[in-house]
């Protein structure tokens, strides 16, 4: 009887959920070893099945970035590993009363920003376990910080529940190596194609984390991956000092540098419903014993340069560089939690929905084997890039370019190398005192010979290039002239220097064939600049033959406020300063009318 007796005693505790859990707090260690939390389970049926099995493992992790995390459960007796979330949630922190089960409210942990509250599907499937194994004994939830340098954080409670009818795992519709029919091609159509990574450059990171100093610019960095497939590298057994093979067990080469180890890039290839790879050289990483972890080399590059017209601003003049940055490339954030870092060539922020194969990857961290998943990004933030872009003695406030490359060396393929930079203008405040010289300039056309006039009215030496194949001319005034050889379009270069350097400006000017002036629209231009503007604003208009001209401002509601221009012009290019401030004008929109022969153009402009 008393056998009986305890036997229905257990009998409801079979046929209902039972957790088990440990709710010691446990330090998540930073140097890059394995926590393993255990759960004995015990007084259960002796066999899962899929009428009775695991249910849900609930976790509270408290972490500053959950996307340097892997986390596993290993089960009993088997010890069978599953993976829970691997390098998940972008910047956000922690996973506060999450559960991983098959019936989850919020959907993949692919997908979900941290902080993870509430209930999720894991990454893989529970049933895992239920399939005939025996339950009782001692699992292990397994964490690993894989980004090994700043980051703090423990394991503050762990459970994991046992009861009848485990839900069925959920079809994952999304892109992974398991569903090739999930991934998009960049045509959208096709489905034979590479999934390349499309990796850029954020401007919104630099903008906001920048910071100047005396001969130093400190600033934050991010390299977001917005493209089709994971940028996913992997270090094979080949490593160097300089030339000579050496171990890749040591990380010291006899002179006291750092061993070099060969990287390939892993490209994956959908065709129809089957998932291959290649791989392609791509460079070197090596151990950084400051991080206690590996780095890819040459990663990024920075410099502080000033604008031309050129709108490539790889080309632009350096005036301050920082060596090549090697990166470790993992998931450190991502275009949900950092919104405003993802940008398309076409300047449209992106969501991580906007990137159709968004979380695809294989492999993220900071060992030998690293990767950034579409849709995700690394950052390295001012502390890591110090002491950040240096400064030569000498350089000038003024404005400036902060341009960022992501691999500067092309070691990647990307599906676009093109869009892989990004140029953040800033204003230079704590250097030596001094201006740079005014840009731009105008000119009057009267047959095949042009008058320039420099906007540069103080600079020491212009250097002016014709485009004509003549060469160039060097001028100590503003003004310069040149006689074209023929009739067409030239692009004429005017460096302008001072002891802050050269400012480079550029223009078009059109001598058109005796005759045809009358033919032509006389007015090819008309702009107005800044807009809104605080105080005053440039006007300019280029004429392609001689005309009357009347330049007028108006209000609002029709009233003319000032008369700037009104005579007879020849051809080229003219430019009126608009002074609000002198004029005595209210903040307000402005109609900038500019009239020639029988044709009136406007502009709206705002003073603020």
């Amino acid at each position: 009887m008393k056998i009986l007796f305890t036997f229905f005693l257990l009998l409801p505790s079979l046929l209902f959920a039972q957790t088990f859990t440990n709710d010691t707090l446990y330090t998540i260690p930073v140097n890059g070893d394995t926590l393993n939390i255990p759960i004995n389970v015990s007084g259960l049926i002796d066999s899962t099945s899929s009428s009775f099995g695991l249910l849900s493992v609930c976790l509270d992790i408290r972490c500053t970035t959950v996307a340097d995390l892997r986390v596993m459960l290993r089960g009993s007796p088997n010890d069978s590993i599953i993976m829970l979330a691997d390098q998940k949630g972008g910047a956000g922190g922690g996973y506060y009363g999450t559960c991983f089960q098959e019936n989850a409210s919020n959907g993949w942990i692919y997908q979900g920003t941290a902080p993870f509250i509430g209930s999720y599907y894991p990454q893989q499937s529970l049933n895992t376990f239920n399939t005939g194994l025996n339950p009782n004994g001692v699992w292990n939830l397994i964490v690993k910080d894989l980004f090994l340098f700043s980051d703090t954080g423990s394991v503050d409670y762990f459970s994991i529940t046992f009861g009848n009818n485990p839900p069925h795992t959920p079809v994952f519709t999304g892109c992974s190596y398991s569903n090739p029919a999930g991934c998009k091609c960049p045509d959208g159509v096709s489905t034979d194609c590479d999934l390349f990574p499309q990796m850029t450059a954020s401007a919104m990171d630099i903008e906001i984390h920048h910071q100047e100093t005396p001969g130093h610019i400190v600033f934050s960095n991010s390299t977001p991956n917005i493209g089709w497939g994971p940028l996913e590298v992997h270090g094979i057994d080949s490593c160097f000092c300089g030339t000579t093979p050496v171990s890749c067990l040591d990380t010291l080469c006899p002179d006291s540098s750092l061993v070099k180890q060969l990287v390939n890039q892993r490209i994956y290839h959908r065709s129809g419903n089957t998932m291959t790879y290649y791989d392609h050289p791509a460079g070197t990483m090596f151990y950084n014993p400051a991080h206690g972890h590996t780095h890819v080399d040459d990663w990024s590059s920075y410099t502080l340069r000033r604008s031309t017209p050129n709108p490539d601003a790889t080309t632009w003049p350096v005036i301050g560089t920082k060596t090549k940055t090697s990166y470790c490339l993992t998931n450190d954030g991502d275009c949900n939690f950092n919104y405003g870092y993802c940008v398309d060539s076409a300047g449209h922020v992106l969501h991580k929905s906007d990137i159709p194969n968004s979380d695809f990857g294989t492999v993220s961290g900071c060992g030998t084997n690293q990767g950034i998943y579409p849709g995700n990004l690394d950052t390295y933030n001012e502390f890591e890039n110090a002491p950040g872009i240096i400064l030569p003695a000498g350089t000038c406030n003024g404005n400036y370019y902060i341009v960022s490359i992501t691999d500067p060396d092309n070691h990647f393929l990307f599906q676009n190398h093109k869009n892989n930079w990004v140029a953040v203008p800033i204003t230079l405040h704590d250097q030596t005192p001094g201006n740079f010289e005014t840009g731009g300039f105008s000119f009057s056309v009267a047959g095949n010979d042009v008058t320039f006039t420099a906007n540069a009215a103080t600079a020491d030496s212009s250097v002016w290039m014709w485009g004509d194949g003549s060469g160039s001319s060097t001028a100590t005034t503003t003004s310069a002239s040149h006689t074209f050889p023929s009739s067409g379009s030239y692009i004429v270069w005017l460096y302008a220097y001072n002891h802050c350097g050269p400012t480079v400006s550029a223009d078009t000017v059109n001598i058109l064939p005796v005759g045809l002036n009358d033919a032509v629209e006389s007015v090819v231009s008309f702009n107005v600049q800044p807009n809104p503007a605080k105080d005053n604003a440039m006007i300019s208009y280029t004429l392609v033959n001689a005309i009357d001209v009347s330049l007028e401002v108006f209000d609002a509601i029709g009233n003319r406020v000032k008369n700037m221009v009104n005579s007879d012009q020849l051809p080229g290019k003219y430019q009126v300063l608009f002074d609000a401030k002198a004029a005595r004008l209210s903040q307000g929109i402005y109609i900038i009318r500019l009239a020639s022969g029988n044709k009136i153009f406007n502009k709206k402009l705002v003073i603020e």
